[in-house]
C-alpha cells in the first residue's frame, strides 16, 4: 500500500516537509508529488493522474495552494532569455511542459493578473477544484485528507448563492485545519515563529512540518525519538548560515 501527497512548495521544498514526517506515522510507502508554485488546477490534475497511475493507494494527502496561481502549458521546453518569474518542467505523463504558478515573463504575468484574474472568481474556482478532486477520490474509494497552506486559500463567509451551494457540497470533515480554518502558515507563525529561514522566505522549517503532521494531521500523542527531535530543533543552526 502507498500514500501519495500533493501540494505546492509547502509540500516539497529545499528541506524536509510534512510528507517526510507522514512516513514517521505509517508503515506505508510515501510518495511526495508536490511541486513549488503549483496552483490548485495543477494540484487537482496531479491527484487525478496519481489515482490513474498508481495502484493500491491507501491514502491521499492534499495541501491546497494559493487561489490566484495558474499554470502555463507549452508543447515543449523553452529556453527563454528574459529573467524568469517562475520555473518549468517537462511532464512525460502529459507530454507537455508546465510553467508553475504563472507566466514566466513577469510583465506578462502582471498583465494577466490585472486583466484576467478576479479574487472572488479565484476562490470559486478553488472550490470547484476541491469538489472535483473529492468526487474523483470517492468514486475510486480512496481515503483522503485535505489541508490548506494558508487561510486565504479559501473564503468561508460572504458567499454568493451559487458559491454557498457549491461550498455545502464539500465534505469539510475531510479537512485538517489549524484553529478556525487556518493553515500551516498560520500554525507555524503562531506556534513556531523561529522556524523560518529568513524574513524573505516564508516556508516553515522541518520542525514546524513535523508538528503539523503530529499535532494537526494525526493529532497524535506519540513523540519522536529524542535524538530525532533534537536534530529538528537544531536544524536551523546546523544548516543555515547567518547572513551578515
Amino acid at each position: 500500500m502507498s500514500i501519495i501527497c500533493h501540494g505546492c512548495s509547502f509540500t516539497r521544498y529545499k528541506w524536509a516537509c510534512w510528507p517526510d514526517f507522514v512516513k514517521w506515522f505509517t508503515d506505508a510507502e510515501v510518495h511526495n508529488k508536490g511541486f513549488s508554485a503549483s496552483g490548485n488546477e495543477t494540484i487537482a490534475r496531479g491527484v487525478v493522474n496519481s489515482v490513474m497511475k498508481h495502484k493500491n493507494i491507501d491514502h491521499m494527502y492534499i495541501m491546497w495552494s494559493g487561489s490566484d496561481r495558474y499554470e502555463l502549458i507549452r508543447d515543449k521546453e523553452e529556453d527563454l532569455e528574459h529573467d524568469l518569474a517562475t520555473y518549468s518542467r517537462f511532464d512525460p505523463d502529459f507530454n507537455w511542459c508546465v510553467w508553475f504558478g504563472g507566466h514566466p515573463d513577469i510583465k506578462k504575468h502582471k498583465e494577466y493578473q490585472k486583466h484576467f484574474l478576479n479574487e472572488r472568481h479565484n476562490w470559486y474556482r478553488t472550490l470547484e477544484r476541491i469538489l472535483y478532486t473529492q468526487m474523483f477520490l470517492e468514486k475510486h474509494n480512496i481515503k483522503y485528507t485535505m489541508m490548506v497552506y494558508k487561510a486565504d486559500v479559501l473564503q468561508h463567509k460572504n458567499l454568493s448563492n451559487s458559491e454557498n451551494a457549491l461550498y455545502k457540497q464539500i465534505d469539510w470533515k475531510k479537512f485538517k485545519f489549524y484553529k478556525d480554518k487556518q493553515g500551516m502558515w498560520e500554525f507555524s507563525h503562531e506556534l513556531y515563529p523561529e522556524e523560518f529561514a529568513e524574513q524573505s522566505d516564508q516556508h516553515p522549517l522541518p520542525l514546524a512540518h513535523y508538528h503539523w503532521v503530529k499535532d494537526i494531521i494525526f493529532e497524535s500523542d506519540i513523540v519522536a525519538p529524542e535524538h530525532e527531535y533534537r536534530k529538528l530543533k537544531e536544524w536551523k543552526i546546523l544548516n543555515l548560515k547567518e547572513k551578515n
